[in-house]
């Protein structure tokens, strides 16, 4: 199936698009109603090369980025306090997932992963896997922000770690109560790493505007990010 992605930030099939736009007597966004070009307003993302073990491997000889080992440096104190706590790892993106792995794994933390490519039984599998109170069972879970933000159980967790912000906050709102909701029994931390100077503050931002929207008469939460987020989060 090719992804694209239109100027008003919505994600199609190519072909679905398309013939959406063909039948329809006023082109437009079939979510937004936002008028659409059959082409000129419809582009394809880059390609993005599986993670493979070669490039593990290189990217494991590197040294790690302040982000990492200010996660494993968070990580290693929460053990040192407590030897039996669990962490989860949030990131959007799987990739981030897949070689945080083989640094924590070198610290000593005993990993799983959680993330879309995985089907339903894989997934309850790792959640089984993660919830066991039993002596050697793993500790840290890296999981996917959106795979993990609704339907998930984590509450032998008692630390989160959001390795990059979301311009949704309600997503990571989501994310949070998997692990602090009903059957919690421990106090939750959560912690966010956000790079200084950069695109991320500019993410917060975004997520404060949101919040205010909502508080106005009659607000109501925005389904997609729009034009002038865009604008907003591009502008240098």
């Amino acid at each position: 199936m090719e992804i694209v992605i239109t100027r008003c930030a919505h994600i199609f099939c190519r072909p679905c698009i398309l013939r959406s736009l063909e039948e329809r007597k006023k082109s437009g966004c079939p979510l937004c109603r936002q008028k659409l070009s059959s082409e000129s307003d419809i582009f394809s993302p880059p390609p993005q090369p599986e993670t493979d073990t070669a490039e593990l491997s290189s990217a494991s000889e590197k040294p790690l980025s302040s982000k990492v080992s200010a996660l494993i440096k968070c990580l290693d104190e929460s053990r040192d306090q407590n030897p039996g706590v669990k962490s989860v790892v949030f990131s959007q993106f799987r990739k981030l997932l897949c070689l945080l792995e083989e640094p924590l794994n070198a610290a000593g933390f005993k990993t799983l992963r959680l993330d879309g490519k995985m089907n339903a039984k894989q997934r309850a599998n790792v959640i089984v896997q993660f919830q066991a109170r039993e002596s050697g069972c793993p500790t840290v879970l890296l999981a996917s922000l959106r795979a993990s933000s609704a339907g998930v159980n984590l509450t032998a967790a008692s630390r989160l770690y959001f390795m990059e912000p979301w311009w949704n906050h309600a997503v990571e709102e989501q994310a949070m109560d998997r692990v602090h909701r009903i059957g919690q029994n421990q106090p939750v931390k959560i912690v966010r790493f956000i790079a200084q100077n950069s695109f991320e503050e500019k993410m917060l931002v975004l997520q404060e505007r949101r919040k205010l929207l909502l508080k106005e008469p009659y607000g109501t939460e925005r389904k997609g990010i729009g034009y002038l987020d865009l604008k907003f989060l591009l502008d240098s």
